[in-house]
């Protein structure tokens, strides 16, 4: 069915089903619209200056950093994307953090040297000593298909497309079976490199740690405390920038994604904060030379952060797009899944339907692509049309605002945000656009003090915001802010029913 409505659609597969970054890598470079700010960002970057990228969830912030990090390797900058952090601490974190850093830093690394070996020339036995070091310490053993996955998203600088399988050659399994389950290992990599050759000079690391004779097989006692030290940490950090930049990359570039998707945080902003600050207040970590540091987070914790963490030295990167910005986004992703043989506009039976999604979306992409997948959803009960019904755009929109996750997008300030919902419904009941205190006495058969409570606790959360004018009867009105209410409202929904 959805195949033959794509046809007459144009379409070359649905465009609306996929909302995250993560799951349009392939195409990421086609349907990205790039923000005003996005060139200074880049060239930010490069430069080794650390930023910070604040917005509301669903405004292309994975996006964005994917992008970045396209780009960035494209211009010979060593990158990594730091988005999860299962093992981490909630608080007092800097050293978990440092050690994640370095892991997806020394992985990486060590992986483009396996399919650019003869830079490995470029590195003098000093070097060697210290690459083998960092190899021991946060190499990340990977199986054969995570190593493959990795090593085939390294570039290949030479014009040589042989894959280099460095665990088929040295461990030669007996069979497939076996094969599969072989992990690539820190003794792997430095075998396959011939560190295990190189014996440390009785100077190196003295400030560290006591003279080692050989490099082993695994870190010892004394070799692992580094781990556990920030200095040291930073300071191994700067050294293997320093030994990538002998090689071939110019400088590095840590870009970090999704804190406040951590589970374990469960959207507190309090948690969020507590989470990142460690890091964040780290000026000197920011303010390296040549490593540098983007953080993505959402806007709402900005206020609890901007308490301790200098947004003044750092700048800011604010994800706000606008009403108009909306339609040649969407317009992107439209020509790519059509083979550039249609625009949005000329997807829809009238422009007001396309003036009601732009509106109910609220200047979000993610909600924008979820509002037509509803809407895509209900046409395909007439497939044979060649645009989306008015009928079924109404239908879909109701479907959008009903079924909205609307918990992810209002921060919990209280560990209760469970009660945004609660507060939802109460708005819906009214019935009005523009709430007083006197339309929820009437609604709920309440009294006035309750009805002030629980609009205070509506302003609190972005829900209504008081107006500067008044009502008919002199009393305050608090105007509904979300346009998916607001839609709701009009169309006469008193609950979310799938909430």
């Amino acid at each position: 069915m959805t195949n033959k409505l794509n046809t007459n659609l144009g379409f070359l597969k649905n465009p609306f089903s996929k909302f995250s970054a993560e799951e349009e890598l392939e195409f990421n470079n086609e349907i990205f619209y790039e923000p005003t700010f996005y060139q200074t960002l880049l060239d930010d970057l490069k430069s080794g200056t650390s930023r910070f990228i604040l917005g509301q969830r669903g405004h292309g912030k994975s996006s964005i950093i994917h992008k970045l990090k396209e780009d960035l390797e494209h211009s010979q900058i060593l990158t990594i994307i730091i988005d999860r952090f299962d093992e981490i601490s909630l608080t007092n974190n800097k050293v978990e953090l440092l050690n994640l850093i370095l892991q997806e830093f020394v992985t990486k690394y060590v992986i483009f040297l396996s399919k650019n070996r003869t830079y490995l020339q470029k590195l003098n036995n000093q070097d060697k000593e210290e690459l083998s070091l960092l190899i021991k310490l946060f190499f990340k053993p990977l199986t054969t298909t995570e190593y493959e996955n990795r090593y085939n998203d390294i570039k290949k600088i030479k014009n040589k497309n042989s894959l280099i399988n460095i665990y088929n050659k040295l461990v030669k399994p007996a069979n497939s079976l076996i094969g599969t389950g072989i992990l690539i290992t820190s003794k792997l990599i430095a075998d396959s490199f011939k560190l295990t050759n190189f014996e440390t000079c009785s100077n190196t690391y003295t400030e560290y740690i006591s003279e080692i004779s050989k490099v082993n097989t695994s870190a010892n006692e004394q070799e692992t405390e580094l781990k556990h030290n920030k200095r040291h940490l930073k300071e191994l950090l700067n050294r293997l920038n320093k030994i990538s930049k002998k090689t071939y990359y110019k400088s590095s570039v840590v870009l970090f994604d999704k804190v406040d998707e951590f589970q374990e945080l469960n959207q507190d902003i309090n948690k969020i904060a507590n989470f990142t600050e460690d890091i964040l207040t780290d000026t000197e970590l920011l303010l390296q030379n040549d490593i540098a540091i983007a953080f993505s987070l959402w806007s709402e914790v900005k206020p609890i952060l901007s308490k301790k963490v200098r947004f003044d030295k750092f700048k800011e990167i604010d994800i706000s797009w606008k009403k108009s910005n909306m339609e040649p986004l969407i317009d992107k992703r439209i020509l790519h899944f059509t083979g550039n043989t249609r625009g949005f506009d000329s997807l829809f039976e009238n422009r007001l339907d396309i003036q009601n999604i732009i509106e109910i979306s609220n200047k979000s992409p993610r909600d924008l692509i979820s509002c037509l997948s509803d809407i895509y959803d209900y046409q395909t009960s007439n497939e044979y049309s060649q645009v989306f019904e008015t009928k079924n755009v109404s239908k879909g929109l109701i479907k959008f605002a009903t079924r909205y996750d609307y918990l992810s997008i209002y921060p919990s300030k209280t560990g209760r945000n469970k009660d945004v919902i609660s507060m939802i419904n109460m708005i819906l009941r009214t019935r009005k656009v523009d709430v007083t205190v006197r339309d929820l006495n009437l609604t709920f058969n309440r009294k006035t003090k309750w009805s002030l409570s629980n609009l205070e606790n509506m302003v609190r959360y972005k829900l209504v915001e008081e107006d500067s004018k008044l009502g008919i009867n002199g009393e305050k009105l608090y105007k509904v802010l979300d346009p998916k209410l607001i839609h709701l409202i009009k169309r006469g929904v008193t609950n979310l029913q799938n909430n």
